[in-house]
């Protein structure tokens, strides 16, 4: 049977930080009600997703993400995980992650963690440098993050993760090298190093319109991402997708490793979102459309691929909670079946976020050999610009030079003006 991932949105923070548009809410006074929500919305979910007697979903990766999951009363942990182990096959040596805030944990709460099996640990440092913390908007300090990462060490996390953010206003190479000269101090098994971005509706991007200040320019940031990219690198940090180093494969993190190689995942609480097969009666009849559109001349892939759908709950804790009625279901999910060209571009467009690639067989396989051969000729053009490269012997895959990830935007856009 194969593995799912599954993923618990923690839609819970004190103060939403300036650059940040997931769903979160402060109203704490509902916690205790959105994990009663979230239990039932798990043990619904899995039993409608299987028949009787059906084995359970296994699952290898267990995520707890937000918003702030630190907020989560250690009892809550608990009982969410003992739903989790209830309802899934979780195999022994699952990858157990929390995202925690540094302002919001201390040494009882981490060993808490600790005993209940989370073994893994992301942690939202975001920068070592004070400005860079107001700016964004965080609740925490410079000195809550360093006691953070000591106090998780000295508790028995071996598997940390830290979380950076480059491409601030006024930010300059030397000042991100810089926080990257800190962050390696402490010898962490992984770091995620995201490039900010505006998003609609933030803070920041209302501060931005108002010329309050002015972000990095292009060229500005691909130096900058180039230079991350080196850095880390000579420093020991495998360099395995866009935005993500580990000090070795042992150390990449599993859980979103499944989400860029397109593997099933659940995901529960407001807002979380799901990706998984449709059941085989969807997908016949999907595949009765598909035979009509080749019918009628449509330039589609066969018929054979996995149908795949994405689904949704609704950003709302309170309208969560109660569509929870006792009933099996909830969550108001709304759904979206992905077109097999969506399907396809959305493996290129992951697989080239990654040091793997994607796969040139099951590319084949999956759109056919013609479909190939019209992206063969992108590939070669992108192989002569030094951009990416087809690796050799068998297996194929096509990956991107450090180069060509810098320009991973507009090369995804070349593919899909072919795909689509």
């Amino acid at each position: 049977m194969s593995e799912v991932s599954v993923y618990i949105h923690v839609p819970f923070c004190l103060k939403k930080c300036s650059y940040c548009d997931f769903y979160s809410t402060n109203a704490l006074s509902v916690l205790p009600a959105y994990v009663s929500s979230l239990q039932r919305e798990i043990e619904g979910r899995t039993s409608l997703s299987g028949t009787p007697g059906k084995a359970p979903k296994k699952t290898g990766t267990i995520y707890f993400g937000g918003g702030t999951p630190s907020l989560l009363p250690l009892e809550s942990v608990e009982k969410i995980l003992e739903t989790i182990y209830a309802r899934y096959q979780v195999s022994q040596n699952a990858e157990i992650t929390v995202e925690v805030n540094p302002g919001t944990v201390d040494e009882p709460y981490l060993a808490g963690l600790k005993s209940l099996g989370v073994n893994r640990l992301s942690i939202g440092v975001q920068s070592f440098d004070a400005h860079k913390i107001k700016v964004l908007g965080r609740i925490h300090t410079i000195e809550q993050s360093i006691e953070a990462i000591g106090v998780a060490k000295s508790v028995g996390f071996e598997n940390i993760g830290l979380d950076l953010i480059y491409g601030t206003p006024g930010e300059t190479r030397e000042e991100w090298i810089k926080d990257l000269k800190m962050a390696l101090k402490f010898k962490v098994a992984h770091l995620s190093c995201y490039m900010l971005t505006l998003e609609s509706g933030t803070p920041l991007q209302a501060q931005y319109k108002k010329g309050l200040f002015q972000l990095p320019g292009p060229d500005m940031l691909t130096n900058l991402f180039m230079a991350t990219a080196i850095f880390l690198e000579q420093h020991g940090y495998e360099h395995y997708e866009i935005s993500n180093f580990a000090r070795g494969k042992q150390n990449r993190s599993r859980h979103n490793s499944n989400y860029w190689q397109m593997i099933p995942y659940d995901g529960f609480g407001p807002s979380a979102h799901s990706f998984d097969l449709l059941s085989s009666k969807d997908q016949d009849a999907q595949n009765r459309d598909a035979r009509n559109k080749d019918a009628q001349g449509r330039n589609i892939m066969k018929s054979s691929c996995l149908s795949l759908v994405r689904s949704w709950n609704i950003a709302d804790v309170n309208a969560y909670i109660t569509s929870f009625d006792g009933s099996a279901g909830g969550g108001v999910r709304e759904q979206e079946v992905l077109s097999l060209p969506q399907q396809m571009l959305e493996r290129v467009m992951l697989g080239l976020r990654t040091s793997d690639g994607f796969d040139l067989t099951e590319f084949e396989q999956l759109m056919g050999p013609r479909f190939l051969q019209k992206i063969v000729p992108l590939m070669a053009r992108l192989e002569a610009q030094e951009l990416g490269r087809v690796t050799p012997g068998t297996g194929k895959r096509f990956v991107l030079t450090l180069s060509g990830r810098a320009r991973l935007d507009n090369i995804v856009e070349a593919f899909a003006d072919i795909i689509l």
